[in-house]
């Protein structure tokens, strides 16, 4: 089969030729519009512009889990899904898994709020690795193992770095979040602390720095993945219900207005990092060494206030987006995944902001198949041939896990 990309050799010659259509409100990518050092990555395949899917997709409803008989959710939270499709749901009020077989039947919970072994001080995150379920406590950075086969608890794993000094700008940093690349190693996301702010700052910062690093199951940092990555601050006076209280109380939501790093790991352990301004994806294996990069050009949509306003999910977000100045375009990208077979599934920004535009990817970049998708029912892993979704019930207000069986043909 013949591949699609141009290697970075050819890039004069695809550069000169493309040409982007392009509708009233998105600005075309030109030459200049090219990431800057393009040509000096390495392994790096380059595609074309307005290349089409090589298939179409098709989603069927098949079960949701949540609310049944036997129990009732606090507020649901993370969730993960094994080889045989039985779902795993943190109760983020309870501070309890709830588990359910491929059916959608409830089958028992694990965990219970407290400090002790198997016990959760915030709510439980959990992730299944090969035989295992992983969950995380992120209130003490320790992560409990279960056995997948009985859920008998196995051992906990500090994930508080205790090398921070050995690495410049890190030792004022707090993990944020912790993604599995192997049975002893983590990839971890930290940030910079901030003192507060005054309530009226009213302006947009990008004091706050994101570091990601590879760290082995002794807690100690390994090497980092990328550099480090400013995260743009949302800043303003709040509406008193929304006013915190203490030291490192500073408003900081991350409205999708803004670039920020993505990263996600595959079952083999490599991982994958993009910044969301682009459709430019890195690829490194589990030591963090770089192997190569997939670049698609992207026609980004011009951005205006009344939109990045009315895109924000709160009245509280929208409030502080509108006192601020707003990027020009909106970014490429909000999200990406990793399937178990090694597809990218990739969520970019489209004109119409009730949806994504998600591409699915084959590893080397290809693709293979566009589809639009509601924002407001985010898919948030993909296994076993199955997208599994957050959806919330427009009349009750409660969440749940839905399931999605999927069917691809070539066009």
């Amino acid at each position: 089969m013949r591949r699609l990309c141009l290697t970075v050799s050819y890039c004069s010659i695809l550069l000169i030729t493309m040409i982007l259509i392009s509708c009233t409100r998105s600005t075309s990518e030109t030459t200049a519009d090219l990431p800057a050092g393009l040509d000096e990555i390495e392994n790096l395949a380059v595609f074309p512009a307005g290349i089409e899917p090589k298939a179409d997709i098709r989603f069927d409803r098949e079960r949701s889990f949540g609310d049944t008989q036997e129990i009732t959710f606090g507020g649901l939270g993370g969730f993960d899904v094994d080889s045989s499709g039985r779902v795993y749901i943190s109760d983020y009020q309870q501070k309890m898994l709830h588990i359910f077989d491929s059916e959608g039947d409830y089958l028992s919970s694990l965990g219970r709020s407290g400090n002790g072994p198997g016990e959760y001080m915030s709510f439980p995150y959990p992730t299944v690795y090969s035989s295992q379920l992983l969950v995380l406590d992120p209130m003490r950075l320790r992560m409990n193992r279960y056995s997948i086969k009985d859920l008998e608890f196995v051992d906990a794993v500090n994930l508080n770095p205790t090398n921070k000094g050995s690495f410049e700008g890190v030792f004022d940093t707090h993990v944020n979040q912790v993604q599995i690349v192997d049975q002893q190693t983590f990839l971890v996301t930290m940030s910079t602390f901030i003192p507060r702010l005054p309530d009226d700052a009213g302006e947009l910062k990008d004091d706050k720095l994101i570091h990601h690093f590879i760290m082995g199951d002794d807690a100690r940092l390994i090497k980092p993945i990328m550099e480090p990555v400013p995260l743009y601050e949302i800043t303003g006076k709040a509406p008193e219900e929304f006013q915190f209280q203490g030291p490192y109380s500073r408003t900081s939501p991350r409205p999708q207005i803004f670039t920020k790093p993505i990263v996600t790991v595959s079952e083999k352990g490599d991982i994958f990092s993009a910044l969301s301004d682009k459709l430019l994806i890195k690829k490194y294996n589990a030591e963090g060494e770089y192997l190569s990069a997939v670049y698609h050009p992207f026609n980004h949509f011009q951005m205006t206030k009344d939109d990045a306003i009315k895109s924000q999910g709160t009245p509280f977000l929208a409030d502080l987006v509108s006192q601020n100045k707003v990027p020009d375009t909106w970014p490429a990208m909000d999200n990406m995944i990793i399937d178990d077979d090694g597809r990218l599934w990739i969520a970019t920004i489209v004109e119409d902001l009730d949806v994504f535009e998600w591409w699915l990817l084959e590893e080397t970049g290809e693709l293979l198949s566009k589809f639009k998708w509601p924002r407001d029912e985010p898919i948030v892993t993909v296994k076993n041939g199955k997208v599994y979704t957050r959806q919330t019930d427009v009349e009750t207000g409660l969440e749940r896990v839905v399931r999605y069986g999927i069917e691809m043909a070539e066009i």
